[in-house]
This record gives structure tokens, sequence and C-alpha cells, in this order.
């Protein structure tokens, strides 16, 4: 309890609850703030008595039972990451970890693993991702720049290299899509140094489709996320605005956030229609504060790794000086208005799922599903801002979430009225 990296970290924390104003426990929160002491519970159920009156659109919440709690069968004991989950059918589901896919039967129970870490055709290195195909799933394996088409019964199709692919990038290439003809939609987007740039950038992002001839072809090319570079190190800028995308076996959606709608585009390029985003949302000073605190953490993370690494030699480029790392962090910048969305990905039914941009001190966040065809605003769908949404299923929703040591597990709950939004 006295060393120093113990009391550094409590000192973090005592700001972090100076930051939300906390003066000591109990606390107690409402919607109308905080109520602290042994008064402030009934001040806080007052509080909800005085709620907003319900607005038009019925919000959804998941249900507190689930239909499936990956930690509840031992075959999934070794998921570590749960890099993707992808529903296969109304029975089935692949929950994709870094070297191996496990097939779900949510019928039966059944589950069954496939692939390996390893060097061979069946096996992976590293899966860094996966979408969806008219006959299973495809996985990303960024270590051998290779895709794996899968089955929904969990055979393996084929595979293909993409290193003679002409990408402007390297690390930042993911697959976005698979077109039923055989064409893999791709995001290419370029990078950069702090020796080259300096201040705030934006590399861009090409949507690109690649053929089984390596052909490629640029859908679009977009702004790509708002950067900033400093002296020694670069991060986003906080409330910093990105490119996001979602895609179906035809149409590529695109966001840029610091416009008022999202384009869906065909895979061609033109733009066939669009869905309107939320009004964006200027945070709080102490939002600010906290998204500043939230990003030093990290940055103080990272730093300490560095300095282990370096002390046992294990960084990769020897001539690397631990005083090359700052000792002091960088005063990011900040934007006065938050982007109105922080995520979007389209589920087993072609929905549109878009999250509105989750401020620090969040503890939910509002999902909207839209129809794309129709571009339909369908129903709102309040989460714990903790979990990561992964797919969804008519009203299933299958969801990444931690447990209490941080090991993530895969939940599908089934969406029940919770009020209004």
């Amino acid at each position: 309890m006295g060393e120093e990296a113990t009391q550094l970290r409590l000192a973090r924390d005592v700001e972090f609850a100076g930051l939300l104003r906390i003066p000591g426990t109990p606390t107690f929160v409402s919607v109308e703030g905080l109520h602290p002491g042994a008064a402030g519970l009934a001040e806080a159920l007052a509080a909800a008595s005085r709620a907003a009156p319900p607005r038009d659109h019925a919000a959804l919440r998941p249900a507190t039972e689930s239909l499936f709690d990956s930690s509840e069968h031992p075959e999934l004991a070794e998921l570590r990451h749960v890099t993707a989950g992808i529903f296969l059918s109304d029975t089935a589901l692949a929950l994709v970890d870094r070297t191996e896919i496990q097939i779900v039967d949510l019928t039966s129970g059944q589950i069954r693993g496939v692939g390996r870490e390893g060097e061979g055709p069946e096996e992976f290195g590293r899966i860094a991702g996966a979408v969806r195909t008219p006959a299973g799933i495809a996985v990303w394996d960024i270590m051998r720049y290779r895709v794996a088409f899968v089955a929904r019964d969990g055979s393996f199709l084929r595979s293909r290299g993409y290193l003679d692919v002409p990408f402007k990038g390297f690390a930042n290439v993911r697959p976005v899509a698979a077109h039923p003809d055989g064409r893999v939609l791709f995001r290419d987007q370029t990078g950069g140094s702090a020796e080259r740039f300096e201040g705030r950038i934006r590399h861009p992002v090409y949507f690109v489709a690649v053929g089984s001839d390596d052909s490629l072809q640029v859908v679009i090319e977009a702004q790509g996320d708002e950067e900033h570079y400093g002296k020694i190190i670069s991060d986003r800028v906080i409330f910093g605005h990105r490119t996001l995308e979602a895609a179906t076996g035809d149409r590529l959606l695109v966001a840029e956030t610091d416009r008022q709608a999202i384009a869906v585009l065909d895979w061609n390029g033109q733009t066939v229609a669009v869905i309107p985003m939320p009004a964006a949302v200027r945070p709080s000073a102490d939002q600010v504060r906290m998204a500043r605190w939230l990003m030093e953490e990290a940055w103080e993370e990272t730093r300490e790794q560095v300095m282990r690494m370096s002390a046992e030699g294990r960084l990769p480029y020897p001539d690397t000086d631990r005083a090359d790392f700052p000792t002091v962090p960088p005063d990011w910048p900040a934007n006065e208005t938050a982007p109105p969305i922080d995520a979007m990905l389209t589920d087993f039914d072609t929905r549109l799922w878009v999250r509105d941009y989750r401020l620090p001190g969040q503890d939910s966040v509002t999902w909207r599903v839209w129809d794309i065809d129709r571009t339909q605003l369908l129903f709102t769908a309040r989460m714990d801002g903790e979990d990561t949404l992964l797919d969804a299923r008519g009203d299933f929703v299958l969801v990444r979430r931690l447990d209490e040591f941080g090991v993530p597990r895969a939940v599908v709950s089934r969406l029940r009225p919770g009020g209004h939004e």
C-alpha cells in the first residue's frame, strides 16, 4: 500500500471522483444529479418520480435473463477476446476469438470449434475481425493478410491472400463486406507519423472492392478520423470526428460524423439514400475534463508498458531511449461539440444500428435501428454503455460483456419494452 505506484493510482481515483463531484459514500444518482449522504436515497427517489414524460418512440431494453451466456458453457472457457459475434441463422451463431471460431447451436446447446492457432490452411495467426457472407462468415487473419471463408456449419470453404493487392495502407486495412459475386469490400486508410505531420489532420479513407484477379475498384473516398500530431506522439482529438462504416451484401453505409446524414451507397459508389443522424451534443466542462482524464489514464498505461518493455529489452527498436516517451501527458485538443454518433453496424436482418455518441459519465447508450431500404426508424434500444453490440436478429441482441475479472463473455438477450425514448 505504501508503494509509489499504488499512491499514484489512488490519487488518480480521487481526482476522478472530484471530476464527478462525488464527495464520499454513500452518494446516490438520479436524472437530476447527485444526492450525497444518508438522505440522498429519498432525494433520488423523489427525483425519479419527477422524471420527464415519455416522448414519441418506444424504447427497448435487453431483458435481465439471457437466452445464451458463454460463461455457462465449459467448452467456451478459453474465450479471451471475442473479436466478433455473428448470427448464422435463427438457431445458430458464430463466436470469433483470435485464433478460433466457435459455432453455437442455440437450440441443442452443441458447440463446435473451428480452426486453431498455426500455419496451416485451416489455422489462424490472429483473427482481427469477421463479416457476414451469403454462405456463412469471412474472417480476417491480419497476421497472414488472408480472408478465410467458413460455412454456417463450420466447414472451411476457401481462403484468399491479399498481399499482392495495391492497398494505400497496410496495417489499417480491414474487410467490411463480402459481395455475392465473390468481391470483398475493404476499408483502406493511409497513415502518418509525428515526423511528417504536426497539428490536426484527417488521413483519407478509401473503401475499395477487390476482385478475384486482385483488381481494385475505389468505391468512395472519405475524410478519415480526426487526429492530432504532437512533437513525439499522436492520438485522436478529444470528441474528434470520425468516418464510420457498415455494410450489407449490396450496400455500403458511410457516416462522416461532421455531417448531418449517413450515406447509403451501392457498390459502384452511387448514393441511393440518406439516413439522418441525431443532433450533436455540446459536452459540459466536467465532461471535457473527464474525457481528458480518461485519455491521460490510457496514456499513462501505455507509458508504463513502454517503460517496462524498455527495461526488459523487449522494444522492437533497440535504440529507443526510455527518455523518448514524455513524462507529462500531451495537451490533446478537444472539439467544442461532440460527434452525433460513435458506432454503426448492420445486423442479421440487414437493419442498420446507429449509436448516439456516448459522453463521459454516461452509463447507458441509445441505439437507433433503421430499415435501410425504406430509410425508416423502426425503434430505439437502450443498452448498458459497457456492453459491445456484436449483432442482432429480430428482437434478440448478441453483446460482448466483461465479467468482474475483465474477461469477455458473449450474451444473447431478448429486447423488451423499457419505457420511452
